[in-house]
Parts: C-alpha cells; sequence; structure tokens
C-alpha cells in the first residue's frame, strides 16, 4: 500500500507560516516633548529611504512645526482615516491600507496616543502590536512618563500625571531602543522658541509645573536609568541563553483589592519584578464580601487585572473565603518570595475591632518578604451595591424583630427569669444576622441591650443599675450579641457564596452534560450558544471556520451578521485573544467575543451580546465564561478529530 500523499495545501499553508515573521519595533526614546524623537525618527527614515528600504509615513505628529513638515519631504506617506466624532472630522492611522500597502518599515509617531473613537484599537501601541503581527517593521516615539511603571513616580516629581500610557512590555520587547538626549537648558530654549508641543498640558501650567528645569533633570535621569535597566535585562538574557541556565531565584505576588491603591500596588511589582529580572503575579481573592462589594470597586478590580496583564504579570482570580489563608497558601505553592500588599488609611478605632489583612499575611508569612505600601490619600466613600432604601429598610426590620422580642419578653418579667429574656434576646439577633447586613444585626445588638436595661432590669424604665447581677447579664448580653451577629452575618456571607459557586459547577456540568451527546459542529454550536445565551441572558453567538479558513455564524444559520461584529469575530479567530466591548481590542463593538481555544489551536469564537448595552460583566461572570467556552471548544475538538477520522476510514475503505 501507498503512503498516503501530503495534502498540497496543507503544505503550502506550513510553508507561510514559516515564511511568516514578525516585525521589529525601534522606538525613539525621550525624557519629555521637545527632546528631538520624531526629528531622530524621520532622520533615520531618510537614511534608509536612501539605501532603497521601502519607508512609509503611517502617521506623524507634526504639531505645525516646520522643521518637522520639511523633514517629511520625500518620504511616502499613507493617507490618513478619518473619523467623524460630535461633528468633528478626526484623522488617524489607516490601520487596514498600512497592512495592504505591506511597506519595510512604517512610521507611527507617537505610540502613547489615544485612538479616536471608532478605531479597532483605543490605543495607538496596540496598532503597532498588530503592525508588527503582520510582519512589517514600525519606528516610533516614546516620552518616559508614558510608560506605565514609571507613572507613579513621574507624578509624585513632576505633580502631574499623565493619562496616556504605554505597558512596559512593549518598551521591553522592543527590538531596538535610540535614547534621544539633550541637555535640559536646550529643551527649555525650545519651549521658548515655541518648538515644543505642550499636547495635554495647558501652556502656561506647563511652563509652571512640568517644564522646570529641575523636573527635566530627573526625567532624564529616570529616562537614562530605565534604558540601561533595558540593556541589562538583555544582557542577562543573553547570559542565560549562552549557559543554558533558568535558574529564577526570586518571584513576586502582588494582592489586588477593590480599591485604586491596587494600580499603584501593581506599578511598583512591575519595578521590582524589573530590577530583581523575576516574574510575577498579580492574584485577586474573591471571598465572601466580593458579592456586596459597589460596582465602583468591582470595576477597579478589573482595571487592576487588565493593567497586571499588559504590564506582562501573569494574573489570577481565586474563589475562597479566608484572604489571608489563601494568599499565603497560593504563594507557598507556587513558591513566591515577596508578597506586596496594600494597606488603606483606616480610622485608629477600628484596628481596635476589626482584624487586619496585613498583619494576617504577616503573621502567617514564614520566610517569605511582606512589602507594605500604605495609600497616598484616603480612598473616596463609594456607593454600596445594595441600595439605600434597602439598607433602610433592613434597619425597620431589626427594630420590629426586636420589638417583638420585647413583647414576648414581658411575661418573663413578671416571673422574675431574666434568662429567658436574654434568650429570646439572641434569637432575635441570630435571626436579623441571617437575613440582613451586619449594619441591622449590630444595631439589633445594640437596642437590646438598650431594652433589656430600660424594661427588664429594676428600677423599671430607668438606666439606673445596682445589682452586679444585672451588670454581668447586660455586658454577657452585649458579648454574646456581637459574637453571634458578626459570625452568623459571616456565615450568611459564605452561604451565599458557596451558593454561587455551586450554580456556576451546575452550569458547567450542564453544558458538558448535553455537549458529549452532540454529535455534530452545527449543532454543538447550537446547543452551547443556546446554553450559555440563557445563563447571561443575552445573545450567544458561535463562530467557526468553513472548508477555506473563514469563519462563519453556524449557531445561526441563514442569520446575516453585522460586519462590525464579524470583522470582530474574526480579529479574535486570528490573533487567539479576546475583543470587542469592555476590551481594549475593538471597545465600540456590540458584543464580547472569547476565543474557542484548548490553549494551542483555536476551533472558533464566543460572542456575547447583552440586552443592556450599559452592563458590564464581573470577574466571577468572565471566570464562567471563560470556562464554557473551554468546554465548548474541547466539544469542537471532538467533533473535529472525529470527523478526520471517518474520512481517514473512508479512505483507507477505497484503498482497500
Amino acid at each position: 500500500m501507498e503512503p498516503q500523499r501530503p495534502d498540497p495545501e496543507q503544505l503550502l499553508r506550513q510553508v507561510k507560516d514559516e515564511t511568516k515573521h514578525r516585525g521589529k519595533l525601534k522606538i525613539f526614546f525621550g525624557a519629555c516633548a521637545g527632546a528631538g524623537k520624531t526629528f531622530a525618527m524621520l532622520s533615520a527614515a531618510h537614511e534608509k529611504y536612501k539605501e532603497g528600504v521601502d519607508v512609509i509615513a503611517g502617521i506623524i505628529e507634526t504639531h505645525g512645526r516646520m522643521e518637522t513638515i520639511k523633514l517629511m519631504e520625500g518620504i511616502p506617506s499613507l493617507p490618513l482615516r478619518k473619523i467623524e466624532y460630535q461633528g468633528i472630522t478626526i484623522r488617524e492611522l489607516d490601520l487596514d491600507a498600512a497592512i495592504d500597502r505591506n511597506p519595510n518599515i512604517l512610521l507611527v509617531d507617537e505610540l502613547a496616543h489615544t485612538n479616536a473613537i471608532g478605531s479597532r484599537h483605543p490605543k495607538r501601541w496596540q496598532d503597532v502590536q498588530e503592525l508588527l503581527e503582520s510582519g512589517i517593521d514600525v519606528y516610533t516615539t516614546l516620552n518616559v512618563q508614558h510608560l506605565e511603571s514609571l507613572n507613579d513616580l513621574v507624578a509624585d516629581f513632576t505633580g502631574i500625571r499623565v493619562k496616556e500610557t504605554v505597558p512596559d512590555s512593549i518598551f521591553d520587547n522592543a527590538d531596538e531602543i535610540v535614547l534621544v538626549d539633550i541637555p535640559s537648558e536646550v529643551i527649555l530654549e525650545r519651549l521658548q522658541e515655541g518648538k515644543v508641543y505642550l499636547g495635554e498640558f495647558a501652556k502656561q501650567r506647563a511652563a509652571q509645573h512640568f517644564f522646570k528645569i529641575e523636573n527635566l533633570i530627573v526625567l532624564r535621569e529616570i529616562a537614562l536609568r530605565r534604558t540601561a535597566e533595558r540593556v541589562d535585562a538583555l544582557r542577562d538574557i543573553y547570559k542565560k541563553f549562552q549557559s543554558k541556565k533558568q535558574s529564577i531565584a526570586d518571584k513576586i505576588l502582588v494582592c489586588v483589592g477593590p480599591g485604586v491603591l491596587s494600580t499603584k500596588l501593581i506599578r511598583q511589582a512591575k519595578q521590582l519584578a524589573s530590577k530583581l529580572k523575576c516574574p510575577w503575579t498579580a492574584l485577586y481573592i474573591e471571598n465572601d464580601q466580593h458579592y456586596v462589594l459597589a460596582k465602583e470597586e468591582q470595576d477597579f478590580i478589573k482595571k487592576a487585572l487588565r493593567l497586571a496583564e499588559q504590564l506582562g504579570a501573569k494574573t489570577e482570580s481565586l474563589q475562597e473565603t479566608q484572604t489571608a489563608e489563601a494568599i499565603i497558601h497560593y504563594a507557598q505553592q507556587n513558591n513566591v518570595t515577596k508578597i506586596i500588599v496594600g494597606k488603606s488609611r483606616t480610622p485608629r478605632w477600628k484596628h481596635w475591632f476589626l482584624r487586619s489583612l496585613v498583619n494576617d499575611i504577616i503573621d502567617q508569612s514564614g520566610i517569605i518578604d511582606v512589602y507594605v505600601i500604605t495609600e497616598d490619600t484616603p480612598a473616596p466613600a463609594l456607593k454600596k451595591k445594595h441600595s439605600t432604601f434597602g439598607l433602610w429598610l433592613s434597619f425597620v426590620n431589626a427594630i420590629f424583630v426586636i420589638a417583638i422580642c420585647t413583647l414576648l419578653g414581658l411575661p418573663a418579667r413578671e416571673w422574675h427569669i431574666p434568662e429567658a429574656v436574654l434568650t429570646i434576646y439572641l434569637t432575635g439577633i441570630v435571626i436579623i444576622a441571617m437575613t440582613a447586613e451586619k449594619a441591622s444585626a449590630l444595631l439589633a445588638v445594640l437596642l437590646s441591650a438598650i431594652c433589656y436595661n430600660f424594661i427588664f432590669i429594676p428600677p423599671y424604665y430607668t438606666f439606673y443599675i445596682h445589682r452586679m447581677r444585672d451588670i454581668v447579664l447586660l455586658s454577657l448580653l452585649l458579648l454574646t450579641g456581637l459574637v453571634i451577629s458578626i459570625h452568623t452575618s459571616r456565615l450568611h456571607q459564605q452561604s451565599l457564596f458557596a451558593r454561587q459557586k455551586e450554580k456556576y459547577t451546575a452550569e458547567l456540568y450542564d453544558l458538558s452534560r448535553k455537549l458529549v451527546i452532540t454529535p455534530s459542529k452545527t449543532k454543538v454550536a447550537r446547543v452551547a450558544a443556546h446554553h450559555i445565551g440563557e445563563i447571561f441572558d443575552c445573545a450567544a453567538t458561535i463562530w467557526v471556520p468553513d472548508n477555506l479558513g473563514d469563519l462563519e455564524l453556524v449557531s445561526h444559520p441563514g442569520i446575516k451578521a453585522e460586519l462590525k461584529e464579524e470583522s470582530v469575530a474574526q480579529w479574535t479567530y486570528k490573533h487567539n485573544q479576546i475583543a470587542g466591548f469592555g476590551t481594549n481590542t475593538m471597545p465600540s463593538a456590540r458584543g464580547y467575543y472569547i476565543p474557542l481555544s484548548n490553549g494551542e489551536s483555536v476551533f472558533g469564537v464566543l460572542g456575547i451580546i447583552p440586552k443592556d448595552k450599559n452592563k458590564t460583566f464581573s470577574i466571577e461572570e468572565i471566570t464562567l465564561l471563560g470556562s464554557l467556552a473551554i468546554q465548548t471548544a474541547s466539544a469542537l475538538e471532538r467533533v473535529k478529530i472525529a470527523e478526520q477520522m471517518q474520512k481517514e476510514k473512508a479512505i483507507q475503505n477505497k484503498i482497500l
């Protein structure tokens, strides 16, 4: 029997994959605006153009500077893409035109620029990432204050926080860094001559605060140090490659929480990881308090984890009831040597009654180093997840329950059995703690003590106590009530937490059971889309590639998808990354798109289109979506393998 001949189309795709290369990134890096980065980039481009290299200017921000405009002469430019926004025409880099033109080198000025709403990516550095993946070399410019990990440091020195930032991984993974360095005095001279574009700073404010000689000296030193750190990192990588050793001494774990302090912790962790040249992880623990967090607090958590990913960290989210124990257990299991945790500014009296997470971690850390970072300013008060009306209603219920307990205890006063009254009040406290917030339970404890003293301790209807026995009983009521209310409220939250986990487990099991008995690709897509749509009360779509590799909407055959949504799904499938609304890639889309991947191959795309345009997915919902996507991908992989086996069996039968 002759061996089976290889598929020519498969060989052609393999050759294309092997010949495809990632483009190279060259960053012209400076201390601040006016250092001459764009001028240096255009000068380097002219040299390449004279050598016969295909150089195209994708977008150059001239800001009306004649020197820059004159230097652009002779270099071909791509037409800019026009975007209409609120009656204003904004010109941005035409990403599709640049990829279709496919030059050897593309010039893209101002890497930290924020694109206009309606662009494929919110940030220009994301455009550059896609250009590099398409095999195009890119020249770009960047100021030191736009590096994400240095954002807090620069703000502390200059007093001005820059909003447009670039992940450090872009800088660290660049193929070449050109430091454009000129004396600080020269920059001030250029500022006086009007040759410096002030950008996001008001002119007067920039001259008074940012462009001061001491600030420029500090920025220049930071730029030099950051460039030197990258050179050291490259040298270490080279040594490691030469010795074939990968011994990592340190691992850093940064603890993320529901507050603005988390972003500072992540930037500090990135700086420490860069200095120690070690991996780092951002960890969030979904404890029993997670489900009562304010919406703003949950948004802080999602933004912090997303920032950590952009800076090169591994992110983890675990569901555990005991936060400190979970952090230490994770650190020990993953050989973490340093833990970074934040300490919020809280009133001193709270430390007398409440345990501190920082102290718990330090007590249990053992040989692990713990770095404690305190927030600069007290966190702003946030609106709680429950409504004000609901909180007041729970207070009214607490008052009502204690009133009922008081009425039930009146006969016991005549019988002179104070222990019975205490039991009745403690029962009411337990009922309130199991059904309401902790604040309502504490109010019930206070009301119980007041009512017991006023009504059941002689002399009646006064707060005077003259017997030691009554003082002891009242103290027992307060102490026991506090302990019961706190622990019962905690158990109530833990039960909600356990029910949520049980619900998610049941949903995963239900989908798995349905997919196991589903034989075809189309039916798998329909079953998964219907099941996921019911869970999240939204429109769910499944996209699977056809024989030519183009995505088709197999979960809803016969329905033509919107062109914009289809393009987002295609991008997700091609890059094996999430995209769509709520992400950093094409956020103006209506849907949230997840690749159906087993880690190596992509079998399709899951799209979620919420009915409510303002809906945002919580961390646990995103985690559940990821798990459902993995199950769907496994089912599609199983169907694909079964189809291949059937084809091979049919070929063998023909040969025999």
